[in-house]
Order: structure tokens, then C-alpha cells, then sequence
């Protein structure tokens, strides 16, 4: 006689000694981040000792996982996450391939910035840049000069309405990944700053993501912008609820000396109580 089928854990916690949860309820982490096979969970100081437990725990129920790492916070001046591996079953290498939105690229969290919740912006981003390419009638040309490991230029690359990309971040870890990521186009380890000078009106679609400097920044991308049509920039910033109506006039004040067909300040993302993660998207033409 078959023994009947008894489903699994529901929760991680649940593979956990019984006697030892009880004696932690309410500290246990019940929520945590998967990047492709690598799992992402903040442990309170007072359950560090039972480390080990948490990510065999982890492992057992996330069958599709490769290695559980603590997040410690941010570190070294790029600001990646500190993550101290606390089990693996295979490699305690951090980078991992990931999957969105239909395209793969390679990804890790322990060396360079990466957000899957910014994916439906990214979706935005290759629908703005269709919009223009069949504005201007051909092919377009896109820079990122905070690239990162590429999320947003790697859809942008399997886009018939893309040609050339330009990218680059101050990382040389992110750009080790972004050189993987986007085989075949410029791809370098730069100073958004100073890029103008090396890349002057190289593209018709600007990305700015710096969320916490992108309207300082905008100033000296500018020159990045091809002349005598339209062009965009896509930016993001994190911006106090009372400045949105000053940040708008800013960016209109950078945009001065150029015609401004339209900008828009979508401000619908919340990053704190306090502050809002903005998109904001500018249609030009620079003299």
C-alpha cells in the first residue's frame, strides 16, 4: 500500500527545531531576497549564533537556491551589500545569472548594485526608446554612464530599435559583469563626469541613474546628447515629498539652453516616509 502524499513546509521556519523557534518567535526573519540562485536574509544580531541553522533551513525549502548569505549592511565606497555566506551546496561564489523579463544576464550582489524591483522601469525604458527610435525614423543610440552591471541596457540590446550602446560605471567589479553582459558594445570603467570629454553627443536616449545625485549630476551629461533633433533623458532620483515642485524647476533650469518639448516627474514610488523614488523624463532638442 502507497503511503499517501503529506505536503512539505510552508515557511522555511518550519524545518527549524521546534523547541528552538519557540524560544524566538517573533525574531526569526520571515521574509528574505532570492538574486538567481542566491539567497539574500538580514539576521538579527541575536539570532547570528543559529546562522547556519537559518541557511540550511533555507536551502532545504528553496530547492531551486545555490547558497544563503547574510546581509551585513553596505560597505567600500561603491555601497554594495556586505553578505557573509552562511550555507551553501555547492560554490560561495556570490555572482549568479538572472532572469528577467525573458533576458538573462549575470549578476553579483556582493560586488555590485542590483535591484529586481526596478524592473517594470527598465520595461518603461525600452518602451521610451522605441518611442523614439520610430520618432526619428531609424535605429537609436543609447549611453549609461551608471550602468552598473547593465539590467537596463541588456534589454535594451535585444531591441531592434536600439544600435549602439555606450556604458560604463566607476565599479570595475560592475564592470567586469558589464563587459559579460554586453558583448559587442562600448563598454568601460569611467567617471560619468568626465565622459563627455571621451564620448561627446554620442546618443539619442540618456539614462541618469544615480537616484541620490541625478539632477547634480545632469549638468555635465549633457554634452553626451546629440544635437539638432530630439532626444531624451531618463533619469531617477530619490526626492523629499515637499521639493517636488523644486526639483522640477531645477532640471528645467539645467535644460535651459535647450528646447524643451516635454518633461514629466513621475513621483509614485515610495523610498521612505519622507521620500519618493522619481522617475523623471525629458524630451529635447539640444542647439
Amino acid at each position: 500500500i502507497l503511503e499517501p502524499l503529506r505536503p512539505g513546509p510552508k515557511h522555511w521556519t518550519e524545518r527549524l527545531d521546534a523547541k528552538l523557534f519557540s524560544e524566538h518567535r517573533s525574531e526569526w526573519p520571515m521574509s528574505h531576497d532570492q538574486i538567481g540562485d542566491v539567497i539574500i536574509v538580514k539576521v538579527p544580531n541575536t539570532l547570528e549564533k543559529h546562522s547556519t541553522a537559518i541557511g540550511e533551513a533555507m536551502l532545504k525549502q528553496n530547492t531551486n537556491a545555490r547558497i544563503v548569505c547574510a546581509d551585513k549592511g553596505v560597505k567600500g565606497q561603491f555601497r554594495v551589500r556586505d553578505l557573509e555566506v552562511i550555507a551553501s551546496n555547492q560554490s560561495d561564489e556570490t555572482i549568479t545569472k538572472v532572469r528577467e523579463s525573458g533576458h538573462e544576464f549575470w549578476v553579483d550582489p556582493g560586488a555590485a548594485y542590483y535591484s529586481p524591483r526596478l524592473a517594470n522601469e527598465r520595461l518603461a525604458t525600452v518602451d521610451c526608446a522605441k518611442e523614439l527610435s520610430l520618432s526619428l525614423g531609424r535605429k537609436i543610440s543609447v549611453c549609461d554612464p551608471y550602468a552598473g552591471v547593465g539590467p537596463a541596457l541588456v534589454p535594451l540590446s535585444n531591441t531592434e530599435a536600439v544600435d549602439e550602446i555606450y556604458a560604463s560605471d566607476l565599479n570595475p567589479e560592475a564592470t567586469k559583469l558589464l563587459k559579460r553582459n554586453l558583448p559587442g558594445h562600448w563598454v568601460e570603467c569611467r567617471d560619468a563626469i568626465s565622459l563627455c570629454k571621451e564620448l561627446p553627443e554620442c546618443c539619442d536616449l540618456l539614462l541618469v541613474n544615480l537616484p541620490h545625485d541625478s539632477v547634480g549630476h545632469l549638468p555635465k551629461l549633457l554634452g553626451l546628447l546629440r544635437k539638432g533633433h530630439e532626444v531624451v533623458i531618463r533619469g531617477w532620483a530619490i526626492i523629499p515629498l515637499d521639493s517636488l515642485t523644486d526639483v522640477r524647476k531645477r532640471i528645467n533650469e539645467i535644460l535651459s539652453e535647450s528646447k524643451l518639448i516635454s518633461l514629466e516627474l513621475d513621483a509614485n514610488r515610495s523610498y521612505s516616509p519622507n521620500d519618493t523614488y522619481a522617475c523623471f523624463e525629458a524630451h529635447i532638442i539640444r542647439n
